[in-house]
């Protein structure tokens, strides 16, 4: 399956997710790696779980 029909199901490119969650590269990869991201590899890409991305999302504007 290719990346591009991958992102029409239940994922982010990680240019999507930092849009969707207003942050740098840097701070995407802290995120996939403490666990708090859902995500898939595929290749070199990363994929971000739509679900993971919009729970996190709430999270973050529920503590502000």
């Amino acid at each position: 399956m290719k990346i591009k029909d991958l992102n029409k199901l239940n994922f982010y490119s990680s240019k999507e997710a930092k849009t969707v969650l207003k942050i740098q590269d840097c701070d995407l990869m802290h995120l996939r790696t403490s666990g708090k991201l859902k995500f898939m590899k595929k290749g070199n890409a990363y994929l971000y779980s739509k679900e993971s991305i919009i729970e996190f999302n709430n999270k973050k504007l529920s503590i502000k």
